[in-house]
């Protein structure tokens, strides 16, 4: 990792993006259908969706209660089959560290409820694994040690690696590592390795740009900035006019700012019908913290502080990414939250 805050926090808000890419690009493989060229209707796919173990895995191994588990992708195919998957960018570099990404998984191999089916069961599903390409050797040499001791599934369990190139034009590869996926069809396109082109995933969920896990703060107050606050703006006569160094006062709550991330960038667009169980994202914290640190930058003031209601300056900025990545960096309490997102993936 760099020792550059900025680049840090760049890297950072990549491996974000990447987490969602590679979600969505998971679920379409199984969402589209090749012969009509169009999402199906009979697939399901769910994100972060509380799971209630069985009674062999409601207590772990520290004798501690497990309410519930929630997988970053689920899918429930037609026949009551599913998948459940995480996707893990990022592996710390101490290697024991790994059985607990390991230990989460094995959690989702059990007779878990709460699916989206007519029983709330399935009655089989695979487990899936997906990391960086760069991590992907070293991931399967582990289980391959560890496996049918500390790591075991009885469930079909798959490890699948995916990469980003930014080539001239730029693809999301996905590929088989190890294992084997139920879905014939989905199986035989990922054993040779399948390059999605990023702008087939941008024009099909051009939208979707958060998940149940807290963004980078950079990537939260842009998300806020640009869809939220200039939103708000735009509804002011002087902001078609509106020159770089003038502003605009916009009032926005917490809770609208979630309500409208919520509903337009995240994946509860592609449940709407099965909400129940779903995390509401973002989470109302992540927007406190955002808007906790436009104040301390002087972007803006608490309107009303028991309503969380926040008065922002707005500002045309000519790349707000940019900006943002810029204010972080320059605050060692902002540049902190990278180690919170690293370590709660």
């Amino acid at each position: 990792m760099s020792d550059d805050p900025k680049q840090r926090i760049l890297d950072a808000v990549d491996d974000y993006q990447d987490t969602v890419f590679a979600i969505i690009g998971f679920a379409n493989f199984y969402r589209f259908d090749d012969e009509t060229r169009k999402m199906r209707d009979d697939v399901l796919v769910f994100q972060g969706r509380k799971l209630t173990p069985s009674a062999a895995k409601a207590v772990n191994d520290e004798g501690n209660p497990v309410e519930w588990v929630s997988p970053d992708v689920g899918i429930l195919l037609p026949g009551g089959s599913g998948v459940l998957g995480e996707v893990k960018k990022s592996f710390p570099a101490d290697e024991q560290r790994w059985f607990s990404d390991f230990k989460q998984l094995m959690g989702y191999d059990d007779d878990l409820s709460g699916w989206p089916s007519s029983t709330g069961t399935v009655p089989q599903h695979d487990v899936v694994l997906l990391v960086h390409w760069s991590r992907g050797r070293a991931i399967c040499k582990f289980l391959e040690r560890h496996q049918g001791q500390e790591i075991r599934f009885q469930r079909p369990f798959c490890i699948l690696e995916f990469n980003r190139s930014n080539e001239r034009q730029a693809y999301f590869s996905f590929r088989t590592a190890k294992g084997s996926l139920t879905d014939a069809g989905v199986n035989a396109k990922l054993e040779n390795g399948v390059q999605v082109p990023m702008f087939a995933l941008t024009r099909a969920y051009s939208e979707i740009k958060i998940y149940d896990g807290e963004p980078p703060l950079a990537y939260m107050l842009y998300l806020i900035w640009e869809h939220v606050i200039n939103a708000k703006a735009s509804e002011h006569p002087k902001y078609r006019v509106l020159k770089k160094r003038q502003g605009i006062d916009v009032e926005v709550s917490i809770d609208e700012a979630v309500n409208e991330l919520h509903e337009k960038f995240s994946f509860h667009q592609l449940h709407r019908v099965i909400c129940d169980r779903q995390p509401k994202v973002p989470k109302r914290e992540w927007v406190q913290r955002a808007f906790d640190r436009l104040v301390r930058a002087k972007e803006a003031v608490w309107a009303e502080p028991a309503a969380g209601k926040l008065r922002a300056k707005f500002t045309r900025h000519d790349d707000v990414l940019a900006h943002f990545v810029d204010l972080c960096a320059s605050d060692p309490e902002s540049t902190g939250q990278l180690d919170l997102f690293k370590g709660s993936r």
